[in-house]
């Protein structure tokens, strides 16, 4: 008898969303095009003032819930609790994952439950300094905890993928992080923690629209600091022993990374990289003025 190939394991897309319709409508376009043969798609709509239904109406294998504004991590796991037994991918409304992103993802994965796999992020928007320096900043992180050699303590959460069976015995995101700021790393030492295994699939890529000014980079990059405030009073509550400080050699190397990779107007960069730098201390110093707001464990989903 012919040996049967098995059917491709289900896969659920998970899009949390709010206030940005048009950036939404180009990223369900581009999973509209993968080429894996059983995607859904669960978009969730955090709270924005206009209902994302609409965006979702023209595509039968996508479905759009609604919550009130709670955050990303709040709206993912809404999404996985809403997802099929399978495995679940995550990305973002200002990403458009490319036609073979899913396949890639899943043949890195290999089927393995311990198995958090991460793709690679492009910036989209290469004339857009601010916006080219926040990603390079990501790929330095990538580079410097070797991801590649199964390094990384994290993944950021606009591409990545685990089973949803796995997801929901790890918790989830932890709810308590209210910002796109930290909840990823949380996640993936948590992870790491449990299971045991991050891979890096860097063929498994989403272009990455963020569109940044001066203000909305030094705002991302205080919010960051904030996450990380929050993120240090979460590990000191589980007591959890993982250095919170790199090393000067880090803060050196980051400086000089745009020159070394030879990017795009390096030196702006290199200046935008100790901009972050300055950003995040100002965030986390004033996290760290404010009265915690106590230290829940995270949530299941």
């Amino acid at each position: 008898m012919t040996e049967q190939t098995p059917p491709p394991i289900p896969v659920t897309i998970v899009v949390p969303s709010y206030n940005r319709p048009d950036k939404l409508a180009a990223c369900l376009e581009a999973l509209d095009r993968q080429d894996y043969s059983d995607v859904q798609v669960v978009v969730v709509d955090d709270g924005s003032d206009t209902s994302l239904e609409p965006i979702c109406a023209p595509y039968p294998q996508m479905r759009c819930l609604h919550q009130k504004n709670q955050g990303p991590a709040a709206a993912r796991n809404a999404g996985v609790a809403a997802a099929r037994d399978g495995f679940v991918a995550f990305t973002d409304d200002d990403c458009r994952p490319r036609p073979d992103w899913v396949t890639r993802l899943v043949a890195a994965h290999g089927g393995d439950p311990a198995v958090l796999v991460g793709g690679r992020v492009e910036n989209a928007l290469t004339d857009n300094v601010f916006s080219a320096a926040s990603q390079t900043l990501c790929d330095y992180l990538y580079d410097y905890f070797d991801a590649a050699e199964g390094e990384a303590p994290f993944f950021t959460s606009n591409n990545m993928g685990c089973l949803k069976s796995h997801f929901l015995e790890l918790g989830g995101f932890d709810r308590t992080f209210p910002l796109a700021a930290a909840e990823d790393r949380d996640f993936g030492l948590r992870w790491r923690a449990r299971f045991g295994r991050l891979v890096y699939a860097p063929d498994a890529i989403v272009d990455h629209f963020h569109d940044l000014s001066l203000q909305k980079f030094w705002r991302q990059h205080s919010n960051y600091g904030r996450g990380a405030r929050h993120l240090h009073r979460v590990m000191d509550a589980r007591a959890e022993q993982t250095p919170k400080l790199e090393r000067l050699a880090f803060y050196f190397n980051l400086l000089r990374y745009p020159v070394a990779q030879r990017e795009r107007k390096a030196l702006r960069q290199s200046a935008l990289m100790l901009l972050s730098q300055v950003a995040m201390v100002y965030g986390y110093a004033r996290s760290a003025s404010a009265k915690p707001a106590g230290h829940p464990s995270p949530k299941r989903v």
